[in-house]
């Protein structure tokens, strides 16, 4: 749960997009419908504190630069960083 985080969207955005924002409990189990996604947020206390993200065009351009989560400190890192070690 540590690397997941919780996309912030407007209820429209939710909706064109199947509840894009609560796709990381869909990776923890994915028989889960995505009109449920909400309810299970609200109904599981380890899922009530992800890390926040957002569709904010500087924050969205910065995430598609990180490739891979590094374990040793906790946050994602490019490839080139992950080769020079």
């Amino acid at each position: 749960m540590q690397s997941s985080s919780f996309m912030e969207t407007g209820p429209i955005i939710c909706w064109f997009t199947a509840n894009i924002g609560y796709h990381h409990i869909h990776h923890l189990n994915a028989r889960i419908p995505f009109y449920r996604l909400p309810e299970v947020l609200k109904d599981i206390p380890e899922l009530q504190t992800p890390k926040k993200t957002s569709l904010n065009p500087i924050e969205v351009f910065r995430y598609l630069r990180l490739k891979v989560w590094d374990v040793q400190s906790q946050r994602m890192i490019s490839l080139g960083a992950l080769r020079k070690g």
